[in-house]
């Protein structure tokens, strides 16, 4: 089964849309929308309105014949010092959910019976020649990546480390160099801290994905060993394989046995280990390795499953080739080469220093999401990474531990990023900022209401969807605004917090809605 033409807008269409969509809602509207209930952005068309990804229904895939265990890495899951800085400064179990630090909760696709496991096959409209076809991800997985521009933030993350290059972050749609304060020291292929960088940032990637789809997980598990022959490889592409040459098999044979003490010597830290699986051919370090081998080995990975013909969500289209179910593929298998080698140093999947350099990577990629969503300018942007102000108050440390309380996991869906945050409620963000999203901010999906109104709960969205009172409110559709009146956090048996902690919500808003002094 396969599809033949997965719809997705360009990254100036989108931002183009994003801008009328900003008008129509006076710039500020937020949606009262959550994961799974009525109004989500986790499954059909993109939150812009230019119909996202795929067209799910005609998505298909079988099984793919690469299996195997996932690598052993480490997991972002565990607090961590950006996990304290994230909850104001205070205690860092007050506000627990963030998906930097705690993961991502499964996507409801993940148990839906209609999804598939293994590759999706994509042909050209009106081409069904085998000789042509390329296989990408899972249509549910490239909606939420589409819906959560994961593509336009994978580019932006490439093209801020060539700003100190000549002709550096070409490859930008947003002007991404003009946010000085982003643009990391260690530069594309010139240091051995970029080669860490490029390592941590595509496992965050991995884990992400594996988090959401744990059923489905197999798409994103890289090749168990270096390829080496058609039998190694999915059947689609097996009638185009071509063997190795001679510098990139033995490249590959290092990978598989990094382990051993020879190999090992090659490279005396993790950065100098990147650099090598990242760089391509000619580069080196300033200060090399004693014995680096080749270099190339990424580069001629990409290359080797490309469908000239057929790039649209090709491996080597730069713009969409994550995409690309191989694209998963030659990455897993870095990553595997990566935590082999970790392994062999000594290193343990759950140090302190990897939780915090994945939560870093998880918070600068979200933060230029944000920069690509909502065309934010450099004085609109801080260092995703700098630790967020000490805060007191009610709304600090009785409001919104609610929201983002183990079982209320409001901020799960309405982090600081992504498809539904526009109503943020938690994460990597101060609690004066959330509650300047709230107050007097009218509702995507609460008519003529708005979100909170000072002194007047009866009459403030959020209370009255957490309250399971939103039916009855009599909500009106508006030209900017429609009515989606179910409770919040969805719940089939009524709201999921409890009457002391509406009780809380409500006292909040009754006496002022106020923010942190």
């Amino acid at each position: 089964m396969r599809y033949n033409n997965l719809q997705h807008a360009s990254a100036t269409d989108r931002r183009t849309s994003r801008r009328r969509l900003a008008t129509l809602v006076a710039l500020t509207a937020l949606s009262l929308s959550a994961c799974g209930g009525e109004g989500d952005n986790s499954s059909g068309s993109a939150p812009d309105g230019t119909g996202g990804a795929p067209d799910v229904s005609s998505g298909s895939g079988g099984s793919s014949p690469i299996s195997g265990p996932s690598s052993s890495s480490s997991s972002g899951s565990a607090s961590s010092s950006h996990a304290a800085s994230g909850s104001g400064g205070g205690d860092s179990t007050m506000h627990p959910y963030d998906h930097c630090v705690n993961g991502y909760m499964p996507h409801p696709s993940d148990s839906s019976p209609t999804m598939k496991d293994g590759p999706a096959e994509f042909f050209p409209p009106g081409n069904t020649d085998p000789n042509i076809v390329d296989l990408t991800v899972q249509p549910e997985v490239l909606q939420w990546m589409y819906d959560n521009s994961w593509q336009a933030a994978h580019v932006e993350w490439h093209a801020i480390r060539a700003c100190n290059l000549p002709g550096g972050g070409g490859l930008s749609k947003v002007n991404i160099c003009k946010f000085t304060q982003l643009v990391p020291e260690d530069q594309n292929c010139q240091s051995a801290g970029d080669g860490y960088q490029f390592l941590v940032f595509h496992r965050h990637m991995i884990q992400a994905l594996k988090q959401l789809w744990p059923n489905h997980s197999e798409q994103f598990t890289g090749f168990t060993k270096f390829p080496t022959s058609a039998e190694d490889v999915p059947p689609q592409w097996r009638s185009a394989w071509k063997d190795w040459d001679a510098s990139a098999l033995e490249a590959g044979r290092i990978g598989d046995e990094i382990d051993k003490p020879e190999n090992l010597a090659r490279f005396p830290d993790e950065g100098t280990l990147g650099f090598w699986l990242q760089c391509n051919v000619g580069q080196r370090l300033r200060m090399p390795a004693n014995n680096m081998p080749w270099v190339g080995l990424h580069f001629v990975l990409h290359a080797k499953w490309a469908r000239p013909g057929n790039t649209k969500h090709g491996v080597n289209n730069t713009e969409a080739n994550i995409d690309n179910y191989m694209f998963w593929k030659l990455h897993g298998w870095i990553d595997n080469v990566w935590e082999k080698y970790r392994l062999a140093k000594g290193l343990k999947p759950d140090d302190q220093k990897l939780k915090d350099d994945l939560v870093a990577q998880c918070r600068e990629m979200d933060t230029e999401i944000k920069i690509i969503q909502e065309d934010l300018t450099p004085d609109e942007v801080v260092n995703p990474n700098e630790p967020l102000p000490v805060e007191s108050g009610f709304f600090h440390e009785r409001v919104r531990p609610l929201f983002e309380d183990t079982t209320n996991l409001c901020s799960g869906c309405h982090a600081e990023s992504g498809a539904n945050a526009r109503l943020t409620l938690g994460g990597h963000i101060s609690s004066k900022k959330i509650v300047e999203g709230l107050v007097n901010r009218p509702s995507l999906d609460g008519g003529q209401y708005k979100l909170v109104v000072p002194g007047d709960p009866d009459h403030s969205w959020l209370y009255l969807k957490a309250a399971g009172l939103a039916a009855g409110a009599g909500c009106t559709p508006t030209a900017t605004a429609q009515c989606i009146d179910g409770v919040m956090p969805p719940s089939t048996t009524g709201p999921t917090m409890t009457q002391q902690q509406l009780g809380i919500l409500r006292q909040w808003i009754q006496d002022g809605a106020a923010g942190p002094p």
